[in-house]
């Protein structure tokens, strides 16, 4: 059975998000992508312009046939035991934050294992003159490939410069890599990890999300992340979307593109920020208008100089 669904988006890495959020696809499935319309920039910036239109789908199995109801009424005859009343009522579970989901467990090979002129041997033949003008040496590769996508790990010392700071650089480099994977064209998906750095950080995004949801819930007010990447962002509103009481959405263009979360049934726009100003003691805002200058008494003629003014 195939899945679809339709995104759009400002350029085609928005609509490629907003499409997977549709599709509601896991990190694990092999989503293909078709770029039905490219983005058009508006007419000084005022009119015309149009958003890029990105179809993704994906094949998963179909669902098992439901049973013959003949073949089993011998089993519906046959009476469950009874069971024995509660004297006392079970606990309420409480509602805990969502976990991170396990990726499922691949197969790693060295480098010296992949062929040069495949696009994961192109992929690593680019990473590997990237780690040499970073000066990074006796870095292990290791990569696990997929149907149309790849899996590439390093381990070494001094990688830290290759992550990045919250991992910015290593997705600007895994978008590198991945264009050189697809220089020959079609859709290749390379996923660069360091250790296990990607899936600590999506434990931190998980716990932030549930951490922010319950503030929301609590206050009834909107909340905005800060800026992050298409990937880390699908790993908020995919955490938030297990939560009851709230919504997520992408806010923001470019680099300040970020998550705001906000009440069920709201709308998901920027919270507003104070002005800055103080408070008076009463905790209302001080008054704009001027305070009109105090009475004075009029002046009596023994107040005028006899010569008048003297400069």
């Amino acid at each position: 059975m195939i899945k679809e669904a339709i995104g759009f988006g400002s350029s085609i890495d928005e609509a490629k998000e907003d499409a997977l959020l549709r599709l509601g696809a896991r990190d694990d499935e092999d989503v293909q992508f078709e770029v039905i319309t490219m983005p058009k920039a508006k007419i000084l910036g005022i009119f015309g312009g149009s958003k890029a239109e990105v179809k993704a789908f994906v094949e998963r199995p179909d669902k098992p046939a439901k049973k013959n109801k003949n073949n089993s009424k011998k089993a519906d005859n046959a009476k469950p035991a009874k069971k024995e009343k509660q004297t006392k009522a079970e606990p309420k579970k409480e509602k805990t934050a969502p976990k991170a989901k396990e990726q499922p467990a691949v197969e790693l090979v060295d480098q010296s294992l992949i062929e040069a002129g495949t696009p994961t041997g192109k992929a690593i033949a680019y990473l590997n003159a990237i780690l040499k003008s970073l000066g990074c040496e006796n870095i292990a590769i290791k990569a696990a490939v997929r149907e149309n996508g790849a899996l590439i790990t390093l381990d070494g010392e001094g990688l830290g410069v290759v992550i990045g700071h919250r991992g910015e650089t290593l997705d600007a480099l895994q978008h590198l890599v991945s264009l050189a994977a697809n220089n020959s064209g079609g859709y290749f998906k390379v996923t660069l990890n360091i250790g296990d750095y990607r899936e600590k950080r999506e434990q931190t995004l998980v716990s932030l999300a549930g951490r922010v949801a319950e503030q929301v819930v609590k206050t009834s007010r909107n909340r905005a992340l800060e800026p992050m990447s298409a990937y880390e962002r699908r790993i908020i509103h995919t955490a938030v979307q297990e939560i009851d009481g709230v919504n997520s959405a992408s806010v923001g263009e470019g680099k300040n593109r970020r998550v705001v979360i906000f009440p069920e049934g709201g709308t998901p726009s920027m919270p507003r920020r104070d002005g800055g100003r103080r408070r008076n003691d009463r905790g209302r805002k001080p008054s704009n208008t001027v305070a009109s200058a105090p009475a004075r008494e009029p002046k009596r003629d023994s107040d005028i100089p006899l010569y008048g003014k003297i400069n």
